[in-house]
């Protein structure tokens, strides 16, 4: 096959993921990434075209491409729960209308729930079948190169679980409330979580406190203080706007429990992140007991050779432990196997590369 510049979007809630991916011979040979923390709920309507071309400036302009050169634009979408929108149905055509803006509607597909790439014109219509179908294309890429294993993403708000069994997605859910039944979307993540999602008592001199739940700090903060990510991860707004500094790491989760950095210590805070990280394994090492349980029965090919893959900003201090702890010890990263640079923005790169290989 000739070669192709792919740009692939994931337009999340909270971030967008680009990646500008140029193929040859079905091998990455050139690419780049871009990710914008782009959080819908704070933006008005017309900040979202503004927020298009100012990728299309970093990805494409930057590196000396021009937008006709770009053959197609693939594309999902998971930003459509965000409340700014009243519906999921005024999420995805507040979205495409935006797309329509910026680029080619001729060049643009999108990933639906069904393992399948539609033009602009279906997606309009079939609007819920390409809401939160991110994990299709990430998954379906995968495919390409390992047959069967248990894809696990996990990002900055949420998990995803998806079992891959000839090449193709085997998930029990299609949209996101089935996927949560089903233990296939677990709702934390590595940045965005909120500490009374994980827990509502932390251990002060010797005893248990419950917690404010205002929303002083988040998950961001402990995982900051723990050092599992650095400055450069952290992502998303800090709860009080202020900096991300560790100082204000440590002054955000004092808050917690109604205190402040003169009146707590660093050591004890200490502890405090180490509980509520160790709680937020608990919660992920439940999920994947429960997934495990129910897709052994549903699938027994995946009673033996049991393999994962794991990707995602998270994956490293969130996933590769539990799985470890739980026993699987073939463990892998998305990124070697299918030879991307880049594990933040791995959900863009899947995309386009999941819609090069269905060309």
């Amino acid at each position: 096959m000739v070669s192709k510049h792919i740009l692939g979007l994931d337009i999340g809630g909270a971030n967008t993921k680009a990646a500008l991916v140029k193929f040859k011979n079905s091998e990455i040979f050139e690419s780049f990434s871009f990710i914008e923390y782009f959080p819908f709920w704070e933006k008005s309507l017309n900040d979202i075209p503004n927020m298009l071309e100012r990728i299309v400036k970093n990805i494409v302009i930057k590196n000396r491409i021009t937008l006709k050169e770009v053959d197609f634009i693939s594309i999902t979408i998971t930003a459509e729960l965000s409340d700014a929108f009243q519906t999921k149905r005024e999420g995805i055509s507040t979205i495409l209308d935006a797309l329509e803006q910026v680029f080619d509607t001729e060049k643009m597909f999108f990933i639906n729930n069904n393992s399948k790439f539609i033009n602009f014109s279906q997606a309009k219509k079939q609007y819920a079948s390409i809401a939160a179908a991110n994990w299709v294309s990430t998954s379906l890429f995968l495919g390409k190169f390992v047959s069967k294993c248990i894809l696990i993403d996990a990002g900055s708000t949420t998990i995803d679980i998806i079992p891959i069994l000839n090449s193709v997605p085997v998930a029990k859910g299609k949209n996101d409330v089935e996927r949560l039944i089903n233990h296939e979307l677990i709702y934390t993540g590595g940045l965005r979580a909120t500490i009374p999602s994980i827990t509502h008592l932390v251990p002060y001199k010797g005893k248990m406190a419950r917690i404010s739940f205002e929303k002083f700090a988040l998950v961001s903060d402990v995982h900051r203080i723990l050092i599992n990510i650095s400055d450069e991860e952290y992502l998303n707004d800090t709860a009080d706007n202020r900096s991300k500094t560790l100082e204000n790491c440590y002054a955000r989760l004092a808050r917690v429990i109604c205190m402040d950095l003169e009146t707590i210590s660093k050591t004890e805070l200490d502890t405090i992140a180490k509980y509520i990280y160790d709680k937020q394994l608990e919660i992920i090492t439940t999920e994947i007991q429960e997934f495990m349980k129910d897709l052994t029965l549903r699938k027994p090919e995946f009673n033996k050779e049991l393999r994962f893959v794991i990707t995602g900003l998270s994956a490293g201090f969130l996933i590769k432990n539990v799985l470890l702890k739980l026993g699987y010890s073939d463990i892998l990263s998305y990124e070697e196997i299918t030879n991307i640079p880049d594990r933040i923005n791995s959900s863009a790169f899947a995309v386009a590369g999941a819609f090069y290989f269905q060309l």
